[in-house]
């Protein structure tokens, strides 16, 4: 996961670079599976999501490629990027994300001795919940096992049903947190720029 703090006058720009010259560079590395790049427009912040076969592909394919990393960070206008290897313990995907989708990027840190607590959680009751409203169409969980931070991702047809979903995700974020053992979850919106799958997840 990339974190860039970006200009708003610039996020098309950085689209078009993230489009033209890092995806192309992550289909040539070995173990990529897949990339997504969520961007705020009216903030100017961009979130850089890559899948890899195993944390050691991950960790060289960012050794790699600093140079167009910092090539696309100036494109957004966005200064040095916060970048973490996460574990994904769950993939939901029964619909493709797709560009003009959204996505509502939860943030927890939770307890480090919960985190597999928090995965069945999420499994048997954050998905289902949500599978039953409006434009859903996948959940994504992030971990650090070692620190018990996860990210949660929940991708929605329209920037309306995410808004629509809101109320109902509220209770649900707050369980879910509680079983993880966090508190003050992160909520944020973002609109999906880019999307691809390179190799078939189960659900």
């Amino acid at each position: 996961v990339l974190r860039l703090n970006g200009s708003r006058e610039k996020v098309d720009e950085g689209v078009e670079a993230y489009k033209s010259r890092v995806a192309p560079a992550f289909r040539e590395r070995d173990g990529y599976s897949g990339a997504r790049l969520i961007v705020d427009r009216s903030t100017g912040a961009a979130m850089s999501i890559t899948f890899w076969r195993d944390g050691e592909t991950s960790r060289a394919s960012f050794e790699a490629m600093t140079s167009i990393r910092a090539e696309t960070t100036s494109s957004f206008g966005a200064g040095t990027p916060e970048a973490k290897v996460y574990e994904a313990a769950v993939q939901h995907r029964p619909q493709p994300t797709e560009a003009g989708n959204w996505v509502r990027v939860t943030t927890l840190s939770g307890d480090p001795t919960k985190v597999d607590e928090g995965i069945r959680h999420f499994e048997s009751r954050v998905i289902p919940e949500m599978s039953k409203l409006q434009g859903f169409r996948g959940a994504i969980l992030l971990v650090d096992r070692a620190t018990g931070e996860a990210i949660a991702f929940t991708v929605w047809d329209s920037e309306p049903d995410l808004e629509a979903s809101s109320s109902q995700a509220g209770p649900v974020r707050a369980t879910a947190s509680e079983v993880m053992g966090a508190s003050d979850p992160q909520v944020e919106s973002y609109e999906v720029a880019f999307a691809e799958l390179s190799a078939p997840v189960g659900t």
